[in-house]
């Protein structure tokens, strides 16, 4: 016990909690900081990827399996989509950008193929080196990445992300990604250093976010906040300005800063489904470390109703749901408890 916990860089007393039950993960830096003094990947302690529970997994799973062929299949192109152009780029383009916006998962599966058939497409052909065309191919191939890593399929997201060709003016989507997909993967330092290295040449609202987080993870909390300071000097618009509140939240909580991330819960009403989602998660296991079952079981099943798949998916949001389920005492959290955990596929 005294090795791993020196190993991780956990307390003994929080990794008899861990394995007796009394405490769970809800934090990434934990996460990571376990499966490191375990040696493992933190995949190995998720279970990701999981087994298809539902009609709508099933159809992303599906989409994954080709994403793996597009990986492996020699040159850029994509068999089985018809060529829709640059119009068709546009639209594919908005179309994924909707589905990321609302948590909708099974949507996103769905319109990645077609998206990355076109980018394909409009690259390989004459005038595909313009700017906007560029652009487009980077977000596709970064959306693609992030979907693969929020799946479990680490690996072939970084294969699929390494296609892109990182230009100035696309909003440095792949290099956020690549921030993320380390950080995911308990790289920590490599994500911290890659972050400052990406911000060195320019310095999105997202590539800040993605690095606070990252140096939160790391528990380097002033790096994070100054980071979020900078981000939110740059916000233009509600996009950017729930990316950073969800940003400042997700820090928060890597640090234990329960009150703070409780601070922000009301600020779900003006943000886009996925973002609300994301902070719903937050503020449930926030009311859970205060001992508030069942508010972190209210907050819980209202994250899951406003993307059920995207938040079903999410390791620590099913390590809270074990967690919940053995602490409410309450028949009403009890059976929404045993709702979510049928419609999340555990036992």
């Amino acid at each position: 016990m005294a090795d791993l916990a020196r190993r991780s860089g956990l307390t003994e007393h929080l990794i008899v909690g861990l394995q007796s039950g009394r405490d769970w993960v809800d934090r990434h830096s934990v996460l990571c900081s376990l499966a490191g003094g375990l040696h493992l990947d933190p995949l190995d302690l998720t279970g990701q990827p999981y087994p298809p529970h539902g009609e709508q997994h099933v159809t992303v799973r599906a989409a994954a399996w080709y994403l793996r062929d597009h990986v492996f299949q020699s040159g850029p192109r994509t068999p089985g989509h018809r060529q829709r152009g640059h119009g068709g780029l546009l639209s594919a383009t908005e179309e994924v950008r909707n589905a990321q916006a609302t948590g909708d998962e099974r949507a996103l599966a769905l319109a990645l193929p077609p998206l990355l058939a076109a980018a394909d497409q409009s690259v390989s052909s004459e005038g595909g080196g313009r700017p906007e065309i560029v652009t487009a191919r980077n977000f596709a191939y970064a959306a693609a990445a992030g979907l693969l890593r929020r799946l479990g399929y680490r690996d072939l997201a970084w294969s699929l992300l390494h296609r892109a060709r990182p230009a100035a003016g696309d909003g440095q989507v792949v290099e956020v990604e690549e921030v993320r997909l380390l950080t995911s993967m308990g790289m920590l330092r490599a994500a911290v250093d890659r972050a400052e290295q990406h911000l060195a040449a320019a310095q999105s609202v997202a590539l800040l976010c993605a690095a606070a987080f990252a140096h939160a993870c790391a528990g380097q909390r002033l790096h994070a906040e100054r980071r979020l300071d900078e981000a939110e000097g740059r916000t233009s618009g509600e996009a950017d300005a729930a990316e950073v509140t969800v940003a400042r939240t997700g820090s928060a909580m890597q640090c234990g800063a329960w009150e703070q991330v409780l601070e922000q819960q009301e600020a779900t009403a003006a943000m886009p489904p996925a973002r609300r989602a994301d902070l719903l998660l937050l503020a449930a296991g926030a009311w859970a470390r205060c001992g508030q079952i069942s508010r972190a079981v209210d907050r819980l099943a209202a994250a899951e109703k406003k993307a059920a798949l995207y938040i079903s998916l999410d390791p620590l949001a099913r390590e809270l749901l074990h967690a919940l389920r053995a602490r409410a005492r309450d028949a009403t959290s009890a059976r929404e408890l045993e709702r979510m955990a049928g419609s999340f596929g555990v036992k």
